[in-house]
């Protein structure tokens, strides 16, 4: 029995469709971490007087990375529960900025925190019924 150098890496490889997970929301998550200010007035939040708002921006941001990174990680499971994580948040984050709309926040969060909640929601969804499709196994030849 021959071993394939390169079985071990198709198998635990994250499939190409989550690559755009991981980019997107490390470039959220290094904006938000490195620039918190510029991040703040990007998604319509004006300019942070309140230093505290660096704070929570940096926050956001690491959870972005956090996520970013475990869709990478090689086991299907641990891919799989970091699509299921960043499906519930993001489901949660439109929640709270609707209700933050509703009480007054600038609209302009719809488009920014909404559609981009939106848009991980779909893409983690998409990943997740991916992960459910069943991979034939790979033919051994002796």
């Amino acid at each position: 029995m021959t071993h394939d150098p390169h079985s071990a890496d198709v198998e635990t490889r994250p499939p190409r469709r989550l690559e755009a997970v991981t980019a997107l929301r490390s470039a959220v998550g290094l904006g938000s971490w490195l620039c918190p200010s510029l991040t703040w007035r990007t998604f319509g939040l004006g300019t942070p007087g309140d230093p505290r708002a660096t704070v929570i921006t940096r926050l956001f941001g690491i959870r972005e990375l956090a996520l970013a990174q475990a869709v990478r990680h090689p086991s299907p499971e641990v891919r799989r529960a970091a699509l299921q994580a960043g499906v519930a948040v993001d489901a949660i984050d439109i929640v709270a900025s609707l209700v933050a709309i509703r009480r007054g926040a600038p609209k302009v969060i719809l488009l920014t925190f909404v559609a981009g909640a939106a848009l991980f929601v779909g893409l983690g969804a998409a990943g997740l019924a991916e992960a459910q499709v069943p991979v034939p196994e790979k033919a051994t030849v002796c």
